[in-house]
């Protein structure tokens, strides 16, 4: 995840980056409910660790949360095949469209 989020490429250059992920995930046939459990528990570990709760920060979090884990259970159907090679996904910060002076 950090990765995703503009830090050091270490996932890509030492696991095989995001083709590798996409790979982990195949034939698993992840369900809705496994999705949720996982999410619900990212939430936990981000809340544990002290990860900011601002609400710039926990919704661009919740953002790449919510669309990987829909990847992961889509690319985990059984019958899809790996997708060619892809790079990393880049997610940036959300910025609310208002930020009060100070």
């Amino acid at each position: 995840m950090g990765e995703v989020f503009g830090g050091p490429k270490d996932y890509s250059t030492t696991r095989g980056g995001h083709a590798h992920m996409v790979r982990r995930h195949l034939g698993r046939a992840l369900t809705e409910q496994h999705r949720r459990r996982w999410l619900a528990l990212l939430l936990d570990t981000a809340d544990e660790v002290g990860l900011p709760d601002d609400p710039e920060f926990r919704a661009s979090f919740v953002g790449y949360l919510e669309w990987g884990t829909r990847m992961a259970v889509m690319l985990s159907q059984p019958g899809v095949e790996a997708p060619a090679e892809s790079p990393m996904p880049a997610w940036d910060w959300a910025l609310p469209p208002y930020r009060p002076p100070g």
